[in-house]
């Protein structure tokens, strides 16, 4: 798996947006884009891009949720190459519903689908085992802070990742960390449970 971070739009609001690639661009590996942006700003891009002889440069794109910043620029990449549209919610341009501890092909890796509900009720991470790297969109890796939206469903999902080899955590909005990943989920956990037993008990 070749993971390209690219660039984005520094006039408008977006996210990052990462193109996965197999190591050797082999027909049978598949393009994955994860989370277009706002626009087709990535267009320029990946058309510069080696992604393969005779191969579509994007043949699928994932969405790790649905909000704007992260998916409105789906139907422009979509329009230019005909690729499906892969999410945990039904929105514009989605062709696949992807439920949680579902696997997709990325390149030539897998990527395993966790839901992480928080950020919003869609949010979903991606862990590819062979890179040991997860897509974590707006999921909330840390938690220093208490806050009343720490759901049993976002802890559950933090659970996960806690089980998960990760070595480098590519984020919608933030630099890629590429050292303490478990332990920086792990400490979030321990600061929820904190956070829940010094809260009064509900109606108090």
């Amino acid at each position: 798996m070749r993971i390209v971070p690219l660039a984005k739009n520094s006039k408008i609001y977006s996210c990052n947006s990462y193109l996965i690639l197999g190591d050797w661009n082999r027909v049978e590996d598949v393009n994955t884009l994860i989370d277009p942006g706002t626009d087709g700003f990535v267009l320029e891009e990946i058309e510069r891009l080696s992604t393969g002889f005779g191969k579509v440069a994007v043949e699928q794109v994932i969405l790790t949720h649905n909000h704007f910043d992260h998916a409105a620029g789906v139907m422009a990449i979509k329009e230019r190459y005909n690729c499906r549209v892969l999410a945990c919610i039904d929105g514009p341009g989605v062709d696949e519903l992807l439920p949680d501890g579902h696997f997709v092909k990325a390149g030539n890796d897998i990527l395993e689908i966790i839901h992480t509900p928080g950020h919003s009720s869609d949010s979903i991470c991606l862990y590819a085992p062979t890179a040991k790297a997860l897509f974590s969109g707006d999921t909330q890796l840390k938690a220093n802070e208490p806050c009343e939206t720490y759901t049993r469903e976002y802890v559950a999902g933090l659970m996960k990742l806690a089980g998960r080899t990760i070595e480098c955590i590519y984020s919608g909005h933030d630099a890629p960390l590429i050292r303490g990943c478990r332990e920086i989920i792990l400490n979030t956990l321990n600061n929820i449970r904190k956070f829940e037993q010094a809260a009064p008990p509900r109606g108090a």
